[in-house]
């Protein structure tokens, strides 16, 4: 990550960072460019859009940040949707006990060489994705139950997440499941909307080859619903119906 020249706080409506690190020396931190740890890195690069991870060195001690970079247009004097969004899903996967990751501040950068750049920071969630997870072969029958309740809590919770891909679910070290990336999490329940949920899982581990044994896929089901066998008959149509699930930017 290189150095930054300037950065100031956005204030947006409804985004709410959560408490923690003071923003000042969190700025201070990022301007000296050398206070991330070894192992911090960019874990995606994409038209100009990138997320980078790691454990930053502040005052207050070290602390484990998601920062989320894009260039800023000039569309920016509005409302930040997309840092709204990702407040409001976190306070809602919260509310249904559900981990994640929480908004810590959201920046406008002067990176060196003139670059100016909208920074969203959110504290990371500790673990791998369940989409490595799988990539690696370490999906056992528990983690499968735990992916298929957690579709089930939130749907419970009368939540729907439109974007429940592997890759956004995060196995903590303990074994403890949370989501990422909350800017798709929405009020909604039903059959249609579960089976989505499942099916973004589904399509993302077929795209990258981790496909879970036949065996896991119906435990995951059975956590996930109260009639497993009519969603693995829709769920299986909709991937053959999907044709190449290669994703665009691999997520592993």
């Amino acid at each position: 990550m290189q150095a930054i020249e300037r950065a100031r706080p956005v204030g947006a409506p409804w985004f709410r960072p959560a408490a923690g690190i003071p923003i000042g020396s969190m700025i201070e931190a990022l301007r000296a460019g050398d206070r991330w740890a070894e192992g911090s890195r960019f874990v995606k690069r994409d038209a100009g859009r990138w997320v980078w991870m790691g454990e930053l060195g502040a005052e207050h001690g070290p602390r484990a940040l998601v920062i989320k970079g894009r260039p800023r247009r000039a569309l920016d004097a509005l409302p930040d949707r997309h840092a709204i969004k990702q407040s409001i899903g976190a306070r809602r996967l919260r509310a249904a006990g559900i981990p994640t990751s929480d908004p810590v501040a959201l920046l406008d950068v002067s990176a060196a060489g003139g670059a100016r750049e909208r920074w969203l920071v959110l504290s990371a969630l500790p673990g791998e994705s369940l989409a490595h997870v799988c990539k690696r072969g370490g999906d056992t029958p528990g983690l499968a139950r735990r992916a298929g309740a957690l579709v089930r809590t939130l749907s419970d919770a009368g939540l729907f997440n439109r974007d429940h891909k592997a890759s956004n679910v995060i196995v903590s070290p303990g074994g403890e499941l949370g989501v990422i990336d909350t800017v798709a999490i929405r009020a909604g329940s039903g059959d249609e909307k579960r089976r989505r949920m499942l099916l973004a899982m589904c399509k993302e581990l077929s795209g990258i080859g981790a496909m879970p044994r036949l065996a896991q896929l119906w435990r995951c089901l059975a956590a996930a619903s109260r009639t497993p066998k009519a969603d693995w008959r829709t769920i299986a149509a909709m991937l053959r119906d999907a044709g190449d699930t290669t994703p665009r930017v691999s997520p592993v």
